[in-house]
């Protein structure tokens, strides 16, 4: 999952925002059952050409249907990148990778950041190939009006008054996705059909099957495509693992627990580490008391780029879902010394750095309109949300309960549509061995959750790497070998657990 931010410049969610940043510095809805709908065996082959933003990338518009219901309907554009195989002799195929999000441009990730970005192995033997989902990035997009949780409206809402601003909030930003985008779309957002999209790209590249690697909301993406098409699978990695067995309760717990948790572990290093801005402080009290002002008095945010003007205690706790991301072990420049840094810097009265990383006052177009469709809070009024919230705080005393399954709470609460791809398991079989993949302590996809994945894949392999930050790719350079490896051998790793 993931809020605005930006790695290249692209932003829509937090993941692609950071994956971005970090890859500059480096350099009708579809039947649920799926066996109604097939996409096509064959399609055109697309036209590839140069990539906007240069390099060897090259880049093709593919169409699909926007109902996969109605195949002869209305069609939209799906954008992709391809960065070719460096071996051609010893080329094993095409490897399709979604970034996450929802809602990440993987076609601009890959065209501007692959060649940092994706192991060497899988450089050499794959056409590496990404693709901006429906209603995403180049491909045709969800369009919606103004930020998607205003710094006007409580984030957590304590009486019937504030949570039916909330829902005003959440009905007033969905009809503007309704409006803006192009007719139908925003009702046609759903998971399933971007799975059956994903098998029209390979029917267009021309293969008989495909390997995929898929970050966050990508392994729910790619849960969903092994499920349907699993004789389409060659291999599979699936880290950072959302699993839509919990229902909207337990994704908003299990969720607020495990960024609590990460947090406490910051503090930890950050009071322990030099290259913190807080060392050798009692990080949790410096938070607590920064909350504890900006709950009286918003702290002013003069510089920021993209966020509030001022950042009160529920804005300044809603930039943990993006600057909890990359810890100390990560392959990225970590985001620990970001939120170090910013919460020093919010000490001293100037809260711009949390106001570029928040949550609210951020455009959530895609993330909005995907996630509403795939994780409904399915609320039952206020008693219901405030029971909610009472539990969240109860597990995170320090964080307030933010996650983004908070923020999806608040943005889908009375979203004008309804969801196509209700909660529920998604058995897979038929498939090849698939990698399932997690940090020990993710601060969004919490352990239990690839652990529940791993029960609903058949044959599939779970590898923890025993660290911090969200997903093992970005965080551990031993669960980055093992993918890669498994990618291009087939062969699962041998052990449950990495330690770097």
């Amino acid at each position: 999952m993931s809020g605005r931010s930006g790695l290249c410049s692209v932003p829509r969610m937090r993941r692609s925002r950071w994956v971005t940043l970090a890859v500059a510095g480096l350099t009708a809805t579809a039947s649920a059952s799926g066996t109604a709908l097939a996409a096509p065996s064959t399609a055109p082959a697309p036209a590839w050409g140069p990539c906007p933003g240069g390099g060897r990338a090259r880049c093709a518009d593919v169409t699909v249907p926007l109902s996969w219901a109605d195949p002869r309907g209305r069609i939209i554009t799906l954008r992709l990148s391809r960065l070719s195989a460096l071996d051609r002799k010893h080329r094993i195929g095409t490897l399709l990778v979604n970034f996450g999000g929802p809602g990440a441009p993987g076609a601009e990730l890959v065209a501007e950041g692959g060649e940092a970005l994706m192991p060497a192995p899988l450089r050499n033997r794959f056409d590496i190939v990404g693709f901006d989902p429906r209603g995403v990035g180049a491909s045709t997009a969800v369009t919606c009006g103004g930020p998607a949780l205003s710094a006007d409206v409580p984030v957590f809402p304590h009486s019937p008054a504030q949570f039916a601003s909330v829902r005003r909030q959440s009905a007033a930003y969905g009809q503007s996705c309704v409006r803006s985008s192009p007719p139908g779309l925003a009702a046609h957002v759903d998971t399933p059909s971007a799975a059956r999209d994903m098998d029209a790209i390979r029917a267009a590249l021309g293969e008989k099957k495909v390997s995929y690697l898929g970050l966050s909301y990508g392994t729910y993406l790619g849960q969903t495509y092994a499920r349907l098409f699993p004789h389409r699978v060659r291999t599979m990695v699936l880290d950072g693992a959302m699993d839509h067995a919990v229902g909207p309760r337990d994704f908003l717990y299990e969720e607020a627990s495990a960024l609590s948790t990460v947090f406490r572990r910051f503090a930890a290093w950050c009071s322990a580490s030099a290259s913190c801005a807080l060392h050798g402080q009692n990080v949790l009290k410096v938070w607590d008391d920064l909350l504890a002002r900006a709950a009286r008095a918003p702290i002013p945010a003069p510089n920021t780029k993209t966020g509030p003007k001022a950042m009160d205690d529920q804005a300044i706790r809603m930039v943990l879902p993006n600057l909890l991301m990359f810890g100390p072990s990560a392959v990225l420049p970590s985001s620990w010394t970001v939120l170090g840094d910013g919460i020093a810097r919010a000490r001293a009265g100037d809260a711009s750095v949390l106001a570029d990383n928040t949550m609210v006052g951020q455009p959530q177009d895609a993330y909005a309109a995907i996630g509403c469709q795939s994780f409904p809070p399915q609320l039952r009024g206020y008693a219901d949300t405030a029971s909610r919230l009472r539990h969240v705080r109860a597990i995170s005393p320090h964080t307030g309960g933010a996650s983004e399954a908070w923020a999806l709470t608040d943005l889908c609460a009375s979203w004008p549509l309804p969801a196509s791809d209700p909660w529920g398991p998604q058995r897979v079989t038929g498939t090849p061995p698939i990698l399932i993949t997690s940090t020990r302590y993710d601060p969004s996809t919490p352990l239990v959750w690839a652990q529940g994945l791993h029960r609903e894949i058949a044959r599939s392999h779970l590898l923890v790497a025993d660290t911090s930050g969200h997903t093992a790719f970005f965080n551990s350079a031993c669960a980055r070998t093992a993918q890669a490896t498994y990618l291009v051998t087939g062969t699962v790793p041998t052990t449950p657990t990495c330690t770097s």
